[in-house]
């Protein structure tokens, strides 16, 4: 009889947590830095709400939101729309407006049923038939298709639609795919998916779940990618980081590499468990950005810098550090790049990024930044 009770609890407590709604990040819109422009002329996002992501969903839509508020001001048009198996809630395409496009995601619902993205890329592609420039296609889902219903449905079915999409569009298309949740069957047709056209990208959420990360993620959307930028240098500005050399604490930084607020080359997102040097395989997409903004650039000897928070001895702090950084050195030689111009060193708890006085500062801190090694 206890053990029914304690089973009973255990599954509305369940279920209250997935339905508890989720604070947004609360990040600022990304501006354009010197030599960039917003290249989107439209943007679409397309939320799954179907049954699949039932406990993942409040995380979900708070990230809806986040992305939101952190996309550029603009001339380009947004719509967006949220599924679950026949039901649809959203907005046609319209001029770009924070507000009003916030206020839809705010209202999003949790529609249950199946998780059809090939009908809804097929109602997108509606949407988008007689418009023209480049647009971006946002796709929030955990990469489990099926049909209406929720029966089985052959991944190559969407393929197939957000091919058709893409040709029926008169301009590039980039299918940008951030997954909810983590099964790997998931992020293998996620990536597939994003991967259809050239300029795609594929993540899963939890590797933009900070303000930074999230917006080097929108950079990409909207700017068009720190590996493809020209950045002119301004003013001030040596390095054409967009950080002022008076204030730039990571002087020299390489042409493309996106930059913390301090001028510093992070890796956005990539961080380390506690206690561990181990990458975690959700990070290799970041760090593959990383090696193509170090192909742009073969000349430039590189520092990887490991660091730690404030937790624990000194000296066991700067062996972690150091091993944090030759783990990055090991992955970047692994996929191709001359190990002679990279130079692993750490640096323990004595260059914070963030204050050690919250779990989350102190999770931030457990990173790698890279920097030039001839300065």
């Amino acid at each position: 009889m206890y053990s029914r009770i304690a089973i009973v609890l255990f599954v509305l407590g369940a279920l209250a947590c997935a339905s508890r709604p989720v604070a947004p990040l609360g990040a600022s819109p990304i501006s354009p830095g010197p030599g960039e422009q917003v290249i989107v002329d439209h943007a679409y996002l397309i939320v799954d709400s179907s049954h699949s992501v039932e406990r993942e969903f409040q995380e979900e839509k708070a990230m809806v939101r986040s992305f939101v508020g952190a996309m550029p001001e603009g001339t380009y048009h947004t719509g967006t729309v949220a599924f679950g198996g026949y039901e649809r809630e959203g907005s046609d395409l319209a001029a770009f407006n924070r507000s009003s496009l916030g206020a839809t995601a705010e209202s999003f619902t949790h529609l249950q049923e199946g998780t059809p993205i090939d009908r809804v890329l097929n109602e997108v592609a509606v949407q988008l038939a007689d418009k023209t420039g480049r647009a971006a296609v946002v796709i929030f889902s955990d990469g489990q298709p099926t049909d209406s219903t929720g029966r089985y449905l052959d991944p190559q079915t969407v393929l197939d639609a957000a091919s058709s999409l893409a040709a029926g569009y008169n301009g590039d298309v980039c299918f940008h795919t951030v997954q909810t949740g983590d099964t790997e069957e998931g992020t293998a047709f996620l990536k597939r998916l994003s991967s259809l056209t050239s300029c795609g990208t594929s993540r899963q959420q939890g590797s933009i779940q900070n303000v930074a990360a999230l917006q080097s993620f929108e950079r990409e959307v909207f700017l068009g990618g720190a590996a493809t930028r020209e950045v002119a240098a301004a003013p001030g500005d040596e390095d054409g980081d967009g950080v002022i050399d008076a204030n730039d604490r990571c002087p020299g930084t390489p042409r493309g590499a996106p930059v913390d607020s301090r001028g510093c080359w992070t890796i956005p997102g990539v961080v380390f468990a506690f206690d561990s040097s181990t990458i975690e395989p959700r990070f290799f997409d970041k760090l593959d950005e990383a090696i193509e903004i170090l192909k742009a650039n073969p000349q430039t000897p590189i520092h990887i810098d490991g660091h730690t928070d404030s937790t624990g001895p000194d000296s066991y702090n700067q062996a972690l550090s150091e091993r944090r950084a030759r783990s990055v050195k090991d992955y970047f030689v692994s996929k191709g790049v001359d190990a002679s111009r990279l130079n692993s060193r750490g640096f323990g708890e004595a260059n914070p990024a963030y204050p050690n006085d919250t779990e989350e500062n102190r999770h931030q801190n457990r990173r790698t930044e890279l920097g030039r090694a001839d300065l």
